[in-house]
């Protein structure tokens, strides 16, 4: 059987969920389904855990490698996919029973490159909000409807005032495998690799459709990703995706990618600075991490000359505050942002 769908997992520490993710895709109401499991040198049970789904069932394939990162184990699995199309799912997640063969299905009428929905956001088992992808019930057929879409991917445009960013993660689509690998398409070992693979995939795609559905099961508790200390490191990694996200647009023909891109690293500044807000570090420690990131020469220049007077009032005074030196003043700006969304 060639398999129609090949949904790749990435594992690493994540023992306590594994059976969920694996059981709900073994569940897939498409049966031509194959499952690579990636095992990215998880020092935990995971290693043994994805071995016995694979003695199980055949549909289910092994990788065990050295701990490489998010990134290059989604690389491993797309390069011994047998399948048509190409999905990923993140193995401390799951997917409903219906979610691959609804997007196989729309992929087929459409005959799309790329297929698209939407998700749910999970709290302890209760789906607490769905979120349908903001374009579903499109097509588009053309490059020109394409790059708008991809425009989008790198930021809000000036006149946009909304502050939500568009959908960028890949778990919520397929990707025609014969795409990937003809363009040499690879995920980058670097923070947002999600948006930096669509802006690649997407400049390839000949069609690609959104749905409505939102059978993607994202469990939003029990996160590991922020620890109670910070680093430098961390900080790297949030300046290497900005001049990399920079360095795209060079790319571009489309001036309009350059602003939006200028406008990701500005809301950039607010997600660094709830990151640090959420860890255990002093409040004297985490404004000298946000000082030193929102003065990082490198980071200046990914966004000067964006025209900041036409940011949305909330997120203008945080960068205003940013802009003249108030970093303990920005931090609890967005703690307080943080505390009134959380009551909504």
């Amino acid at each position: 059987m060639i398999p129609k769908v090949t949904i790749v997992v990435p594992i690493y520490r994540v023992e306590n969920y594994l059976s969920q993710c694996v059981d709900s895709l073994l569940a897939q109401t498409l049966p031509e389904i194959e499952i690579i499991l990636v095992d990215d040198g998880s020092p935990d049970k995971c290693p043994e855990i994805a071995d016995h789904y694979a003695q199980k069932d055949s549909r289910v394939k092994v990788i065990h490698q050295k701990n490489a990162g998010l990134g290059p184990a989604r690389n491993t699995g797309i390069q011994a996919a047998s399948g048509e199309y190409i999905g990923f799912v993140d193995s401390d997640d799951w997917a409903r029973p219906e979610m691959f063969q609804r997007l196989y299905e729309a992929a087929v009428r459409s005959n799309a490159d790329i297929v698209v929905s939407g998700h749910c956001d999970i709290v302890n088992g209760i789906a607490v909000l769905t979120k349908q992808h903001p374009l579903a019930g499109t097509t588009l057929t053309s490059h020109k409807e394409i790059m708008e879409v991809r425009k989008q991917l790198f930021g809000h445009s000036p006149d946009d005032h909304q502050v939500v960013a568009f959908p960028m993660s890949v778990w919520i689509s397929l990707y025609r495998k014969k795409m990937i690998l003809d363009n040499q398409i690879l995920f980058r070992n670097i923070l947002s690799e999600d948006t930096i693979f669509n802006l690649d995939v997407y400049r390839y795609a000949d069609v690609i459709t959104f749905t409505g559905d939102t059978d993607y099961c994202y469990r939003k508790e029990g996160q590991t990703s922020i620890t109670q200390t910070f680093s430098a490191d961390k900080q790297k990694k949030y300046v290497d995706f900005l001049l990399l996200l920079k360095e795209k647009t060079r790319e571009e023909s489309d001036s309009e990618c350059a602003l939006r891109a200028k406008r990701m690293t500005i809301d950039y500044h607010r997600l660094y600075a709830g990151i640090l807000d959420r860890t255990g570090e002093s409040f004297s420690k985490k404004t000298q991490y946000l000082k030193a990131f929102a003065e990082d020469s490198r980071v200046r220049s990914c966004w000067q000359g964006y025209p900041i007077e036409t940011l949305p009032i909330k997120q203008r005074l945080f960068h205003k505050a940013l802009m003249n030196k108030h970093y303990g003043a920005a931090l609890l700006m967005n703690r307080l942002r943080r505390k009134l969304k959380n009551k909504g």
